[in-house]
């Protein structure tokens, strides 16, 4: 049996940040925000559409750490996507104490620093 994502809940490549320059562009020209449980690096391109990049450092923990940590921030963004504007880039950096948290823990991290950043549209 397949099990399939409705179009606006999914992740496709299109909408990752992939190449190191784009990490780059988005570290050096766009706004840093601080949470609890990540960082959110943020840049406007009025000519793209939103793409989201997520890193981990060594710092998290061991690789299963940073995976989890990668796994919980994507999910978080996935299904808050819809409520967020587009033309926008998008670093999210876990930190050191996202270990051990909950889904519903980091979504509240991440949608605090969506809102700190005024990506979350008017209606959500």
């Amino acid at each position: 049996m397949e099990f399939r994502l409705h179009g606006n809940q999914s992740f496709p490549k299109r909408q990752r940040l992939l190449r190191p320059s784009q990490f780059r562009r988005v570290y050096d020209d766009g706004r840093r925000y601080h949470g609890s449980l990540a960082v959110a690096h943020v840049l406007a391109v009025p000519d793209q559409p939103r793409t989201v990049g997520i890193v981990t450092s060594r710092k998290v923990g061991n690789a299963v750490a940073r995976n989890r940590a990668r796994r919980l921030i994507r999910e978080a963004y996935r299904l808050n996507q819809s409520k967020l504007q587009d033309h926008f880039q998008i670093v999210m950096v876990a930190r050191h104490s996202i270990n051990g948290k909950k889904r519903q823990d980091v979504e509240a991290c991440v949608l605090d620093l969506f809102r700190a950043a005024g990506l979350l549209c008017e209606a959500a």
